[in-house]
């Protein structure tokens, strides 16, 4: 009797293992199987690291690009891959990103590799993202745990700033692009992009929200930037912040806008704002903080 109980339990999970494989819908709008839960995954995109670590997979992955600040093997630039050497790691997952990365998947399916495409645009996609990952690394409670907190943290800050007048709320300006008086465009964020959804939850009014690129982002020149003179201006930095304030202070455009004057610029990390990510949400407590006052 004791035999054939273990023998039950060892088919019961032999089954289980067997049936794990799921199939998902990736950012891509392709319909992908997998067949077990991955073991080594190779992140060929930053923000995909930052997912994955959220998500305590750190352990997981093997490789990632020469842009990713995670200490794993570096495979290379992020276009084109290195498919060999990706193929070198034997990964069980390559996740890359949307965008000009999207033609390397099928260079990656043809060398026999499982590619899942992760390109969140939205705050509602990091949720679904989370949600996404949890069900490819069979960790689908502590994914929705997670995901809970993100929405809630979006949820919370839309609730608190919903009653603010428009006329209240201060008008911003976001950038990615290094103050510098020689150079013509300035690279921000507009509608449908992720930044836009950060400043208006967290009650600011983006200057450039009736436009939109590729993802929302877009280039405006300096007399747009002059015209519509924000009251706060928010710069990625991608180095010393201290050096960038410097920057802008004797810019002779900069130096000449409203937001600059009354000392309501401020600099962000370039790095960690540009790569959307579950952490991204906190930079709703940030805005709302540089909107309103606090730390």
């Amino acid at each position: 009797m004791k035999r054939s109980v273990q023998m039950f339990l060892l088919i019961l999970l032999i089954v289980a293992t067997l049936s794990f494989g799921v199939t998902i819908i990736d950012d891509a709008g392709r319909l992908v199987e997998i067949p077990s839960v991955p073991g080594k995954v190779v992140s060929a995109a930053p923000s995909a690291t930052r997912f994955l670590l959220s998500l305590g997979l750190e352990n997981k992955i093997v490789g990632v690009t020469d842009w990713d600040m995670f200490q794993s093997e570096k495979i290379g630039n992020l276009v084109p891959l290195n498919i060999e050497k990706i193929y070198s790691l034997n990964p069980d997952l390559v996740i890359t990103f949307g965008g000009f990365q999207l033609p390397e998947v099928k260079k990656l399916e043809k060398a026999g590799l499982k590619v899942v495409v992760l390109n969140p645009v939205t705050l509602n996609d990091i949720v679904k993202d989370i949600t996404l990952l949890g069900g490819i690394f069979g960790i689908s409670d502590k994914a929705s745990r997670l995901a809970d907190n993100v929405r809630n943290e979006i949820v919370n800050m839309g609730i608190k700033t919903s009653k603010i007048p428009l006329e209240k709320r201060p008008t911003v300006f976001f950038t990615v692009t290094p103050p510098d008086d020689n150079v013509k465009e300035l690279w921000t964020a507009g509608m449908g992009s992720y930044i836009n959804e950060l400043i208006t939850i967290a009650g600011g009014v983006n200057i450039v929200a009736p436009y939109t690129g590729n993802n929302g982002w877009l280039p405006v020149d300096w007399e747009f930037l002059v015209y519509k003179n924000p009251d706060i201006i928010i710069i990625a930095s991608y180095g010393d912040p201290q050096k960038t304030l410097n920057n802008i202070k004797n810019s002779k455009i900069f130096g000449s806008l409203k937001a600059v004057r009354k000392g309501k610029v401020y600099i962000v990390n370039g790095n960690e704002i540009s790569q959307i990510s579950p952490e991204t949400v906190k930079y709703l407590k940030k805005f709302y903080n540089f909107f309103y006052g606090g730390n």
